[in-house]
């Protein structure tokens, strides 16, 4: 645990203070849409966490405010430290390094379809067939999620969503 308040304190000191005041909402949203994201259509739970990563309230994700929820991501991990089940904090994790093994630019450039720099819902989850089951089961469809073009956007990383969704 002390080395976890170590790593914990010197990530706050590499943070932008917004970051770091930011880590409460973050966990506020979490509790709140917890259920919605586990029971309800998909769509109330891409809403939810849309209008908390589109801080200026324009409608789209600009590669900055993605950017910014990356950061809060990992500070919120580290606040809760040994309180996530070790599954929960292994995945979140994961998807962390994934996600900058890749490179968040890149990663964003993948998903702008039309190239303007901004990314919409639409661009997010195009190779997503979204209906009214909850997100974490579409997800793990492989009927809903087209794989060949997840992959290419994941690039090299592409493979390993074999792990991830489930075979159906």
């Amino acid at each position: 645990m002390k080395t976890l308040s170590r790593l914990t304190f010197a990530a706050s000191l590499l943070l932008p203070a917004s970051v770091l005041a930011d880590v409460p909402a973050l966990d506020r949203l979490i509790e709140s849409n917890r259920s919605v994201c586990e029971t309800k259509p998909a769509q109330r739970c891409i809403d939810a966490g849309w209008a908390f990563a589109d801080a200026n309230r324009d409608g789209v994700l600009e590669l900055t405010e993605i950017q910014r929820v990356r950061r809060l991501t990992e500070q919120w991990v580290l606040s809760k430290g040994k309180s996530l089940p070790p599954r929960q904090q292994g995945s979140i994790v994961m998807g962390l390094m994934l996600v900058d093994s890749a490179g968040l630019p890149t990663l964003f450039g993948n998903y702008d379809l039309n190239g303007d720099g901004k990314l919409t819902q639409k661009e997010l989850f195009a190779d997503v067939k979204l209906d009214n089951r909850p997100l974490p089961w579409i997800l793990a469809d492989r009927n809903a999620v087209d794989l060949p073009a997840s992959r290419r956007k994941l690039g090299a990383l592409g493979p390993l969503l074999d792990g991830v969704i489930a075979r159906r």
